[in-house]
């Protein structure tokens, strides 16, 4: 097994909640001073926890995948989970490239022949895990096992991390060389995101939804705290064209505000990305669509108080 790590983790003491749907954007600008709002709590974890408990949490995924342990993958995946993959056939027959969901309740096939790799002793199976980069409570990774590449938005979740979010590129057969990293494409990944951002700023909802696939999933971690639990808010591919006419009306943001977009990896056809805006950040799956890069998967965070620019 491999374990990589990178980037540091800085211990930030609450969630602002802003952007999550108009409504909170609007609260969230009303209230800029603060860095607080009714939706948020303490991160209750150590500084040093969260590298080695997210490595933990995917290796145990890995692994309970290769026993065929169903409720050992679940354990560790939200039951929300959005997973993609391409494909070029449908029914059998070959098609255009098109989206493939992978469910939540598709794990039931691990214990089916449809399970590609179901190995005697999970433990000799590879497992190379890359935690590019950790927030509060999302993270990004990658996993590279036996017979696939999958990239990984992770959130914590009532005191538990677990994989939300995945883009899936599998190898043409188990054991195979891992497709390999390449920054061909960053340029047109780097101009995708920064259209995403901009459009914002430029009060351009059609901008902003032109960079993303119409089964989008966006969203975030917020917690009730009457019933005391962490639930996910998504904006759906409709509502992202409404926040970009939106959200950016209060804040007046310049259409050249902070956006800083990294490119974490791409292989094959799919990738992973971070951009850093103004008062906030969304981490990005990506895949290749018929040639077209575009956003399939995003997991954001608030920025606190005093990460915010240009307010």
């Amino acid at each position: 097994m491999t374990i990589k790590l990178t980037q540091p983790f800085t211990r930030i003491p609450f969630l602002l909640a802003i952007g999550i749907s108009i409504a909170s954007a609007t609260l969230a600008i009303a209230g800029q001073g603060s860095n607080e709002s009714k939706n948020t709590k303490p991160t209750q974890i150590m500084e040093s926890k969260p590298k080695s408990e997210i490595s933990k949490a995917i290796h145990e995924y890995a692994l309970a995948r290769y026993a065929g342990d169903v409720q050992g993958v679940r354990s560790r995946l939200h039951p929300a989970l959005a997973s993609r993959t391409i494909a070029d056939t449908y029914w059998g027959q070959p098609s255009d490239e098109w989206v493939r969901p992978l469910t939540f309740e598709g794990t039931s096939f691990l214990k089916t022949s449809a399970n590609r790799v179901l190995l005697d002793n999970p433990n000799s199976g590879r497992v190379e895990i890359t935690v590019h980069d950790i927030a509060q409570i999302t993270a990004a990774a990658t996993l590279i096992s036996e017979d696939r590449i999958e990239m990984l938005h992770l959130i914590l979740f009532n005191d538990q991390w677990l994989i939300a979010d995945i883009v899936t590129n599998f190898l043409s057969n188990p054991g195979d060389k891992a497709t390999a990293k390449t920054t061909r494409h960053d340029e047109s990944i780097t101009k995708i995101l920064t259209d995403y951002c901009v459009g914002f700023y430029e009060i351009d909802g059609q901008k902003v939804q032109n960079t993303c696939h119409p089964i989008l999933s966006k969203r975030a971690v917020e917690h009730n705290e009457e019933g005391n639990f962490d639930f996910l808010r998504q904006i759906t591919y409709e509502e992202i064209e409404i926040l970009g006419e939106t959200f950016n009306k209060s804040f007046g943001f310049e259409p050249d505000a902070r956006c800083v977009v990294e490119i974490y990896e791409v292989r094959g056809d799919i990738a992973i990305a971070k951009m850093t805006g103004t008062v906030w950040f969304d981490y990005f799956q990506l895949l290749k669509v018929d040639n077209e890069w575009t956003i399939i998967n995003i997991m954001f965070e608030s920025l606190p108080r005093d990460q915010w620019a240009d307010v």
